[in-house]
């Protein structure tokens, strides 16, 4: 950070990052947070623009957390004007199913939840780990991996990309089946759930077990808890079906998370600084273009090379104002492109976002 920074807006920035990120010594940076994809039944000008208002409906669901947000009367006026929002929407087809994808202004939905005092939830978000455990009909107890399959797993994906919750699940290989059996999740055993989850360098854990009770209207039940450094968080959803609870339990853990996390007119005067590491500058006209284009971006003050190689460079960004406006900006431009990093990253590596540049010659 600039030492021409004042020491008021140091202050604000460090009180502002506590507030946020208490009790967790790291977060993920999720893309496309004003973004939202929606199924459609063809192109047509009625139901492209009911689409368009469904997406502004989900994004400003996943910028706040809460339900309620929707209903309110600003969010109202402005869906009716949705246009003045709108950046840019296209189609694609998926397995036959026709989807429109919307990416609306952020800075414009900031200023809107700003001005009414609404909540709002950046693009830092805490990165949960989750353990659930769940009967299988012979009544063995196991742990749900990241290879299941199971109309269950494939919603509870789909409703972390919807919800922009970035959430992992085990590898249950070798090393983890050495270390934690499903009883130690079904049981809620954390010293085995901690130890196994070390190596996924997550910022939280989430332990869960999915049981039935036929007695009850919705039989299905899933209990969870999470703790993301001091912070517990509990919670219970229930369905007729195994397979539909993903839905409630991601729509809770989004509101119980935003409730701590998310914050109401923020100072996007308050300056911070967001180190970027960046992969495919092969060439100093490569370097050169990367920094005119950041340096582009209204609210980037300042852009420092810290370290330059072919295979991986690192700048630091010192913006004044939005994180979200940046990474959204890098979003659109295109030519920067997120890595996943993996399910082993370290601690320290997790914290700064890792590009590739794809920026041509």
């Amino acid at each position: 950070m600039s030492r021409l920074l004042s020491r008021f807006a140091f202050i604000a920035s460090i009180t502002l990052l506590t507030m946020l990120y208490n009790g967790s010594a790291q977060a993920k940076l999720v893309d496309n947070l004003y973004s939202a994809e929606v199924e459609v039944a063809s192109q047509s000008n009625s139901h492209r623009q009911q689409a368009i208002r469904e997406a502004f409906e989900r994004v400003i669901l996943k910028v706040t957390g809460q339900p309620e947000s929707i209903e309110h009367e600003a969010v109202k006026r402005a869906l009716r004007s949705v246009s003045n929002y709108l950046i840019q929407y296209g189609y694609s087809d998926n397995q036959g199913q026709r989807t429109l994808s919307a990416t609306f202004d952020g800075t414009k939905i900031r200023s809107l939840l700003a001005e009414h005092q609404l909540p709002y939830w950046g693009s830092r978000r805490p990165e949960l780990l989750m353990w659930i455990a769940a009967e299988n009909d012979d009544g063995r107890r196991i742990i749900l991996d990241s290879f299941g399959q199971s109309v269950f797993e494939q919603q509870l994906e789909f409703y972390s990309r919807q919800f922009s919750l970035p959430i992992r699940r085990p590898l249950m290989d070798l090393t983890d089946s050495f270390t934690i059996s499903a009883m130690d999740v079904w049981a809620r055993f954390m010293q085995p759930i901690k130890d196994t989850s070390k190596r996924y360098g997550t910022d939280g854990i989430f332990v869960g077990k999915i049981t039935h009770h036929a007695e009850s209207e919705e039989p299905w039940k899933l209990d969870w808890s999470v703790e993301v450094g001091d912070r517990r968080l509990y919670g219970q959803v229930s369905a007729t079906s195994k397979d539909w609870l993903a839905e409630p339990l991601m729509q809770q853990l989004m509101a119980k998370l935003s409730s701590i996390y998310s914050v109401t007119a923020s100072d996007d005067s308050v300056s911070q600084t967001m180190a970027i590491k960046v992969k495919g500058l092969n060439k100093l006209q490569h370097v050169l273009a990367l920094e005119s284009f950041l340096k582009s971006i209204v609210s980037v003050q300042d852009v420092t090379l810290k370290h330059y190689s072919q295979s991986l460079s690192e700048f630091d960004i010192v913006i004044n104002g939005s994180l979200d406006h940046v990474i959204q900006s890098i979003n659109l431009d295109g030519r920067l492109k997120v890595r996943d990093m993996g399910p082993f990253v370290s601690m320290s590596e997790n914290q700064v976002q890792t590009y590739e540049w794809r920026g041509g010659n």
